[in-house]
């Protein structure tokens, strides 16, 4: 199966995947499968019980092998990006050194300043074309395969969840908006393990997903 690559932080819109209570029967994995519900909450005085689990976001980042080849492929495209206007960048000065060295030896007439001028100036438009319009359709690609990746995460979360009797799921990071979580509901690495181990299922159609999300910027 063809293998996809790239980046990027998931936003914390995507923090919250609610999943009803129950058994995954979609997954594959679940036959052999010992699994321990989460336990519940009771939330206050005469309040339903909710179970409540997170994960770390920052070791997704780290150990989901899938976020890993998206989050590289985008930081290659990057890198591509900028090799290339950094090469027309020193062209450009390549030419001005040049012309500068033949206006100190004299070689250069009256009439041809202005024709040098104009082909300066076009030279540098052509540069700042490049810059805006490549980063510009650069990061509109990088924020499709993030919300495309996005996506595949809340549908492995909800899976998750349901299999886990998990009623609120959520991810925490650093500078995010919870301050504190106490440990005993962390599911971090449970979740990771469930993500590898599902990655090819994932996988599928993930390509297809950017493409569908480009088609809806195109309409």
């Amino acid at each position: 199966m063809r293998r996809f690559f790239s980046i990027a932080i998931l936003g914390l819109s995507a923090s919250l995947l609610a999943a009803s209570c129950g058994d995954d029967n979609s997954s594959k994995a679940a036959d052999n499968e010992v699994v321990t519900p989460v336990e519940k909450k009771q939330m206050g005085e005469g309040s339903t019980g909710i179970a409540m689990a997170f994960y770390y976001q920052d070791s997704i980042a780290t150990q989901f092998g899938f976020y890993k080849e998206v989050d590289s492929m985008i930081r290659a495209k990057e890198l591509n990006f900028q090799k290339e206007l950094e090469a027309k960048y020193r062209a450009y000065q390549a030419y001005e050194a040049d012309i500068q060295k033949k206006m100190q030896n004299n070689e250069i007439t009256g009439y041809q300043i202005e024709e040098i001028q104009q082909t300066a100036m076009q030279k540098q438009q052509s540069i700042q074309q490049f810059e805006q319009q490549r980063g510009a359709a650069l990061q509109n690609e990088s924020m499709k395969y993030q919300t495309a990746l996005m996506n595949k995460i809340a549908e492995a979360g909800k899976e998750f969840s349901n299999k886990k009797e998990i009623d609120l799921l959520f991810f925490y990071q650093k500078g995010g908006q919870i301050t504190f979580i106490n440990n005993a509901y962390d599911v971090t690495d449970e979740f990771i393990k469930y993500l590898n181990k599902r990655e090819e299922d994932l996988m599928s159609g993930f390509e297809d997903e950017v493409d569908a999300l480009e088609a809806e910027d195109l309409n």
